[in-house]
């Protein structure tokens, strides 16, 4: 009996050691909790993983940020989702300021005031359908957020689920704590679309730049504070005095995105003829030459085409293979994360003439059933094609080039430059100059394919070695649905979830039972 007595006594101390070292672990896990920043991100792409991007641009903040967040309540569980969502980044935020981000959250359908509020801080009301008991009613919703930095202030008008709220949030506090804006310069004087007839390129690259409008070059040169040039499909000849002035531009180690129109399309008139504004002179001594040709591709755009029949005229969806559909893109920061670009009478990009001092990646191909039409060019939509149309696969482009290289002026006689080969130094080159003109003149402006916009400023961030963000701004959500089950399966889930853990705890307590039952039986068998 004294042997059990004693046995008792040891499983106590036993008991009561294991108790203190739980609660020593629990208090130590609670301190150290409250210093460090312990997350864990278990998405298969790290989506609530913030990148080292937006950590340093969350660490440098020297004074405080506010945001607004402006969400209605009771929202359909797809718009539920972008508040969740924009919550938890801000937490993020947060976290890494060190208390310089603070945010509330504001439902402006709890009163007429929070209604004005938002109203006045430039959020406007959304009309969305809401389904409840098989009746759809419209709803007026607010989704959007704003920032304020100092005097200055940002707003996110609509935040959706499923966009990049990461480099939303990121690069509103960039705008709003940015001290200057670096220069980047748009061409001019030449036929080049102006900044209205590629607004929704140029609106995007004003958030992070300020744009300035470079033109003649016959009498100065480039400004020597542009950090990227933008040369668009011009449609005139350069002067010699003007193509010197971008070449010596770019042999002081300038960066320019040159997407120029190799060949003159008519496709009212079904025809078209090259086009030479001297920019394909400077591309070729660079060793990135821009052909005079036209690349038709299977995977292509439809168009309208009115077609007479019985005397009537009949608008038919025609699928036109020089209007590409491009969802083959290179890797590299510029095309990272991109699903599909719309060109428009592209032309190829030679890549085969790059030397052992530059390093050419391709950005933009084809698709594996390709052709080209080069000399004679017949853009009628409705001729005939064939397999024997489209015998080629995965021409270039579009295309990025980092190194030195050999001024287009060097070789001249009759000129004598300062610079005849170029300190390190990038080009991206694309052989359309249309995919980012939202309208010409008159025509109405119409909307791009969103991957042709962040192609462009993709390309104006790298080389203004600004890549921090690149891969925030095409990064999504994958919409992962739960599959839809069968009644019978609903109800054996609904059941096994409400009585299994009673089942599970029951259980526990039985063996638990059993277990001290065997071991009190030999504490008393050991003390007879």
């Amino acid at each position: 009996m004294n042997n059990w007595f004693n046995g008792f006594l040891k499983n106590r101390r036993e008991t009561s050691i294991q108790l203190l070292l739980v609660g020593g672990i629990a208090i130590t896990v609670n301190v150290l909790a409250s210093e460090l920043l312990l997350r864990f991100d278990l998405t298969e792409n790290n989506r609530y993983t913030l990148s080292p991007a937006s950590v340093e641009i969350a660490e440098s903040l020297d004074d405080p940020v506010t945001v607004t967040a402006y969400f209605s309540q009771d929202l359909p569980p797809q718009l539920s989702q972008a508040q969740s969502e924009f919550r938890n980044f801000l937490e993020e935020f947060r976290a890494y300021s060190d208390g310089n981000m603070e945010y509330r959250f504001v439902n402006p359908g709890e009163s007429d005031q929070a209604e004005r509020e938002a109203q006045q801080a430039g959020i406007r009301p959304l009309s969305i359908q809401v389904r409840e008991r098989d009746q759809v009613s419209q709803q007026r919703a607010y989704l959007g957020a704003v920032f304020q930095y100092g005097d200055k202030r940002e707003v996110i008008p609509v935040i959706q689920p499923g966009t990049a709220l990461e480099y939303s949030i990121a690069s509103t506090i960039k705008q709003l704590t940015i001290e200057q804006k670096p220069k980047i310069g748009l061409l001019q004087g030449h036929g080049e679309p102006s900044r209205q007839e590629m607004n929704e390129v140029t609106s995007q690259l004003s958030q992070m730049y300020e744009l300035v409008e470079v033109s003649g070059l016959d009498t100065t040169a480039v400004p020597p504070d542009i950090e990227v040039l933008m040369v668009v499909a011009p449609e005139q000849q350069l002067s010699q005095q003007e193509l010197l002035h971008i070449d010596q531009y770019l042999m002081a180690g300038g960066r320019a995105v040159f997407a120029i129109n190799r060949v003159r399309a008519n496709p009212q008139r079904g025809m078209a003829t090259p086009l030479n504004t001297g920019i394909e002179r400077l591309l070729a001594s660079y060793n990135v030459p821009v052909n005079a040709d036209l690349v038709r591709d299977v995977n292509a755009a439809n168009i309208q085409v009115q077609q007479q029949q019985g005397g009537f005229q009949i608008v038919n969806q025609v699928q036109y293979p020089y209007i590409p559909l491009v969802n083959n893109f290179g890797d590299h920061p510029v095309s990272e994360g991109l699903e599909t670009a719309m060109f428009q009478f592209v032309s190829s990009v030679d890549v085969s003439q790059a030397d052992s001092s530059q390093s050419l990646t391709p950005l933009v191909l084809s698709s594996e059933q390709t052709g080209v039409a080069q000399g004679q060019f017949n853009l009628n939509p409705m001729q005939e094609w064939n397999q024997q149309s489209f015998p080629q696969a995965h021409i270039p482009l579009g295309v990025a080039v980092e190194g030195t290289f050999h001024s287009a002026f060097a070789d001249v006689d009759t000129i004598e430059v300062e610079l005849a080969s170029s300190r390190q130094t990038s080009l991206v080159v694309f052989g359309d100059g249309d995919f980012v003109i939202n309208g010409r003149g008159q025509q109405q402006q119409q909307r791009l394919p969103q991957d042709n916009i962040n192609l462009m400023v993709n390309a104006v961030d790298w080389l203004a070695d600004d890549t921090g963000l690149i891969e925030l701004r095409t990064q999504g959500v994958t919409s992962r649905p739960l599959a839809n089950l069968a009644d019978s399966t609903k109800t054996v889930l609904k059941y096994l979830n409400t009585f299994l853990p009673i089942a599970l705890v029951v259980g526990y307590g039985v063996y638990r039972y059993q277990r001290r039952k065997i071991r009190r039986r030999k504490w008393i068998e050991s003390g007879v």
